[in-house]
């Protein structure tokens, strides 16, 4: 009997959580729609239960097959238009010059994401058994290697002299590494 009712509550918070995330979502401006949005957060169990899903962009499927593709790196125009189609749908390199707008939506996001997944439990083994878990496997594997193949990308763009989106900012490239400092004395 206790099952049942899980199944019911489960239910319930599934179509609450689809009533909910579709207002948001319809809310939300473009800008809005990226992975630390709140409407994203909102909509994260139906991802997690593989009822809405996210397709992997082709851009990143083909730099999963081959992130050190000379493909499309023969100029600095083709490399600008690659890197640019990853900037696309990765966000802002890391030698971006930072964005101090929307700064709180990410950390709003974050919470929102938190509140909205300790609502099903049992999350975890929901996951498994739909394959949730397998597909955000992948996703983040063709995350990285579009990362690694736009940082690929911007090294060729820098060793042919290239400007802009096609090699690192020179700020970048003049940083020297350094490790954080601990505050704790």
């Amino acid at each position: 009997m206790a099952f049942g009712r899980d199944n019911v509550r489960l239910g319930a918070i599934l179509c609450a959580t689809l009533a909910l995330s579709s207002s948001v979502t319809i809310a939300a401006n473009p800008q809005q729609q990226n992975d630390n949005s709140v409407g994203r957060a909102a909509s994260q169990p139906l991802r997690d239960t593989r009822i809405k899903e996210d397709k992997i962009p082709d851009v990143l499927l083909l730099a999963a097959s081959a992130p050190y593709s000379s493909a499309n790196t023969q100029n600095c125009a083709m490399i600008t238009r690659e890197v640019n189609r990853l900037n696309a749908v990765l966000g802002p390199d890391v030698d971006a010059p930072a964005q101090k707008k929307g700064e709180g939506s990410a950390v709003a996001a974050a919470a929102a994401r938190g509140v909205v997944s300790s609502f099903i439990p049992g999350l975890g083994l929901v996951r498994v058994i739909t394959g949730a878990d397998k597909a955000q496997r992948r996703a983040e594997a063709a995350v990285y290697a579009g990362s690694v193949r736009r940082g690929y990308l911007k090294g060729l763009g820098r060793a042919k002299g290239c400007r802009g989106t096609a090699a690192p900012r020179p700020a970048a490239v003049a940083d020297r590494p350094e490790l954080p400092q601990d505050n704790r004395d």
